[in-house]
């Protein structure tokens, strides 16, 4: 652990258990993976290793949904059980969400690799023309990139 440690540039000495936690904490930190980074590296696997698969998902928004999911008597086995998973959100196009659909064996496959437990696809269009969404105002950022794929034609 001391190796690993002082790769990240941690090079305390400590005497507690405290400052241990403290030291853990800052180590865990710095070898945290973003949402933003799975997702990156997601889209560069399949831009590499299947690029007809690629071609339809560069046309979409690919996102790491972190799920924070109401306990019901319903979903609490998913929750106990896959309580920190993640999984890749692809918004796609209308014209688009067919084809997406097709190869979801083979982008769950990818997802699995880097980490991530499943692979769910979204029609970009029903979520941004949806009269009673919220997404605008929870989500402006998301929203946004959303109307931009809408608006790019291929």
């Amino acid at each position: 652990m001391q190796t690993s440690i002082a790769q990240l540039g941690i090079y305390q000495v400590c005497h507690s258990s405290d400052e241990i936690t403290v030291v853990c904490a800052i180590a865990m930190e710095r070898i945290m993976i973003t949402e933003q980074d799975l997702a990156q590296q997601f889209n560069v696997i399949i831009e590499h290793t299947h690029p007809r698969v690629w071609k339809l998902l560069r046309q979409c928004y690919v996102k790491v949904i972190n799920p924070k999911p109401y306990l019901t008597r319903a979903n609490i086995k998913i929750c106990i059980r896959h309580r920190h998973a993640r999984y890749i959100g692809i918004y796609c196009p209308d014209r688009l969400i067919n084809a997406v659909v097709a190869e979801k064996n083979l982008l769950r496959e990818v997802a699995e690799y880097v980490g991530l437990v499943e692979v769910v696809c979204l029609n970009a269009n029903n979520l941004v023309r949806d009269p009673l969404s919220n997404l605008k105002q929870a989500y402006p950022h998301l929203w946004l990139d959303l109307l931009w794929i809408l608006t790019q034609e291929q």
